[in-house]
């Protein structure tokens, strides 16, 4: 009892250090990611689906469709998987559904599919490998499904005549088979796939449909197969400049080959080349995966790829262009421990994703590989019985969720934050059309804003004043169009211009950091669109989807789910057990904050205070503002608080706690100089954990005004008794030995005024 008395003081003290370590513990501080640059952060792997009796389960497909309506938005993923032995004949695909962006699959009745698209018309079609037959050496006959319900089910069905001539079939035999499918705005829709031909074996070809994928013809070809190398899986996409890209799988495993295209694949720009960035080294390691390529463009414009064997690989280009790929990372892997580039062993690598949100996407792979060789069937994780690096060695579909994130911290949930209104409305038959299908999250066609006629208005009613810095528009698919965002701070001002783009085509949304404003009215003027969806006669005008950033508001909302925010820093504890404690993460469990993302700060245990800071400029003058919600407080023991600090000038490389405030569980806040002292009299804020506060405190170099709730309550002199300048802001929770409190942060202001 002495000792936890003694400790519970050396917290309350509020110094660096807050109490001595356990035996054999150690704290660490860990800092996130850059908020001024684009960033991939990849959670843990997680089991999708494990059957039971271990039948093969693997090459994991993923497609995710926009669903629900505009006020409701869902976006449902469609997992898929092979349930026979590779090389010993085909079945139909089994399907897995997420309907909570990736985070947990069910089994469903209906059969996975791979190669799809959104038609013009909002249909979802899918081309099937089985089933087809020859009609010639140069026509293959393929059933095409077709979905009215996002991709649920596919009742319609069109056996679609796919001709590659002036191609030929190597036999009658030679199937074609489709691995991936785009539709292009206002334009044809495009199919990849291969197929053994006369000429070069087995080559990656391009197909096109002006009938809604009814018939086929053959665009180009993509890679022409040799005597020394042949091609076969291809992904396809349009990149942010709409340039079509097509990257393909060799017989040779020594890269991944790409083309390039700026007529949608009618003419490449260059020869076929491989990827410099996915070279092998000098000793022959592959740092990147070499089949079953696949591409998508994000909302946000950062182009993803996914490739697998060895293990399974994720690479991005921030720029969407696929001219570059920025960073590379390996996001699921087993293979042997006792030879890891061994391509016969483990994971088979045929690996997918689809994007959930804007910034995130689910990441889907098999964990050991299926096959047929001299007549038996294997596990690639069992018949060497080699120690595998994941520890899996069942036939099972593993998850891994990738936040895919632009530069920049200060991202507003228009969807939670902003009152809509204008002359922008919905289209009759697509229920994601209308005033919110344009901060969605979306970029598909038919989540949009759109108006028959030459103009259009989206007006957002912010929650409160931003200093705004950055803004993201994507306009008409299909056409070009021009725009211009107006602000205004009070809703009696006149709008004033602010940003004007001309002519613009989008793919996705294209970003502009502009001259920061403050502001609270935001106005988009849209003006007549190139061209109009089907349904839509011309003139019209559109809002695809807008963005809004400002560079006074950690809002969490561009940040890594369940990591650590973007240019903050958390301590992180090994126990004498050699646990690891972190305590604070990035939540979309925002507990009615009106925000897809909050803070999140749990202390579950007594190894362990949990602490986020954000250090930033130092200024005599600084104001915090966050909003607060505490999802429980201790009940036994101690008071139960959340801490708030205000930082101050470090003195021999040693943090300071200028301001030391603390929020306790009886609604008063308090602060620390020579023990514990409340800042005014009685309860500043309701303690009821299904209510929010926002605490604001503006301090100088000497003296902090406290305010919650839009009422001063009073003031509060240095914790340090220094007068140094102030350079950032600390939440955690009250102690290391006193455990069962949880809080949640959204919304922090910042300023040095």
């Amino acid at each position: 009892m002495r000792k936890r008395t003694l400790l519970v003081a050396v917290v309350m003290l509020g110094t660096v250090s807050q109490v001595p370590q356990a035996a054999g513990a150690t704290r660490t501080e860990i800092a996130g990611a850059s908020p001024t640059s684009p960033a991939l952060l990849l959670s843990g792997d997680s089991v999708a689906y494990n059957p039971a009796g271990d039948p093969p389960t693997w090459y994991a497909t993923a497609e995710a469709y926009d669903s629900g309506t505009a006020a409701s938005p869902t976006r449902s993923v469609f997992g898929g998987y092979v349930n026979h032995y590779d090389a010993d004949g085909s079945s139909q695909n089994g399907q897995l559904v997420s309907t909570d962006g990736g985070q947990t699959f069910s089994t469903s009745t209906q059969q996975g599919f791979e190669a799809s698209a959104r038609l013009m018309d909002g249909r979802v079609i899918d081309a099937q490998f089985l089933g087809q037959t020859s009609d010639s050496l140069q026509q293959r006959r393929l059933v095409m499904r077709y979905s009215s319900n996002d991709g649920a089910t596919f009742p319609a069905t069109v056996t679609a005549p796919v001709n590659i001539a002036p191609q030929r079939f190597l036999a009658d035999s030679a199937n074609f088979y489709p691995t991936s499918m785009i539709q292009v705005p206002n334009g044809p829709l495009l199919m990849a796939g291969y197929a053994n031909l006369q000429t070069g074996g087995i080559s990656a070809l391009l197909m096109q449909s002006t009938d809604a994928g009814q018939s086929w013809t053959l665009r180009n070809t993509i890679a022409q197969g040799t005597s020394a190398r042949t091609y076969s899986e291809t992904t396809i996409a349009l990149n942010s400049d709409g340039d079509l890209l097509a990257v393909s799988r060799s017989s040779t495993y020594d890269n991944l080959w790409i083309q390039r295209s700026t007529d949608l694949g009618e003419n490449w720009t260059g020869a076929l080349r491989a990827i410099p960035e996915f070279a092998a080294d000098s000793a022959g390691n592959r740092p990147f995966g070499r089949i079953n390529p696949r591409l998508a463009l994000l909302p946000n414009g950062i182009l993803a790829l996914v490739a697998g064997r060895p293990d399974n690989h994720i690479a991005l280009s921030y720029d969407g262009k696929g001219t570059s790929w920025n960073i590379k990372k390996m996001f699921y892997d087993n293979h042997s421990k006792n030879d890891p580039q061994n391509l016969n062993e483990g994971t088979s690598g045929n690996a997918d994703f689809a994007w959930t949100e804007a910034n995130r996407a689910v990441l889907l792979a098999d964990s050991c590989h299926a096959i047929t060789f001299q007549g038996a069937h294997y596990n690639k994780c069992t018949w060497h019985n080699a120690p595998m690096s994941g520890g899996t060695t069942e036939f099972q579909i593993k998850r891994v969720m990738a936040d895919i994130l632009t530069a920049d911290t200060g991202k507003i949930d228009l969807a939670g934050k902003a009152q809509l209104s204008g002359d922008l409305a919905a289209v009759a038959g697509h229920s994601r059309t209308g005033l919110r299908g344009a901060v969605d999250g979306s970029t598909e066609l038919w989540s949009s804003a759109i108006k028959q006629g030459d103009s259009g208005t989206f007006d957002m009613a912010l929650d409160r004043q931003y200093t705004l810095s950055k803004v993201g528009l994507s306009l008409a698919l299909g056409g070009t169009q021009s725009a211009t965002v107006q602000t205004k701070l009070d809703a009696g001002d006149a709008w004033q211009d602010w940003y004007t783009v001309n002519n613009q085509e989008s793919q996705a949304l294209r970003y502009a950091s502009v001259t920061p404003r403050k502001a609270q009215y935001v106005r988009v003027v849209t003006g007549a669109a190139s061209y109009c969806p089907p349904g839509v006669a011309a003139p019209c005008s559109m809002l695809n989807e807008v963005e809004l950033f400002a560079n006074d508001v950690d809002s969490f909302e561009n940040d890594p789910v369940n990591g650590i925010p973007r240019g903050y820093s958390l301590d992180y504890t090994v126990d004498d057990q050699g646990k690891g404690h972190q305590g604070v993460w990035v939540t979309t469990a925002t507990g009615g904050s009106g925000s897809s993302r909050a803070l999140f700060i749990r202390d579950d245990t007594s190894q362990h205070r949990p602490a986020v800071r954000r250090v930033d400029s130092s200024s005599a003058v600084k104001t915090v503002e966050f909003r607060f919600r505490p999802q429980q407080w201790r009940t036994a023991g101690p008071a139960s608080s959340m801490l708030f600090d205000l930082l101050g000038t470090p003195v021999n490389g040693v943090r300071q706690q200028a301001y030391h405030f603390a929020l306790w569980s009886d609604g008063t806040i308090r602060y620390y100089s020579n023990g514990w002292k409340q800042v005014g009299t009685g309860r500043a804020f309701d303690p009821s954990t299904a209510l929010w506060s926002t605490i604001k405190v503006r301090a100088t170099t000497t003296q902090a005004t406290v305010t919650v709730n839009g009422v001063t309550i009073g003031t509060a002199p240095r914790t340090d008794g220094a007068t140094s300048n102030l350079t950032g802001h600390e939440f955690s929770a009250s102690s290391t030995p006193d455990a069962d409190e949880t809080f949640i942060v959204d919304d922090v202001y910042t300023s040095n005024s």
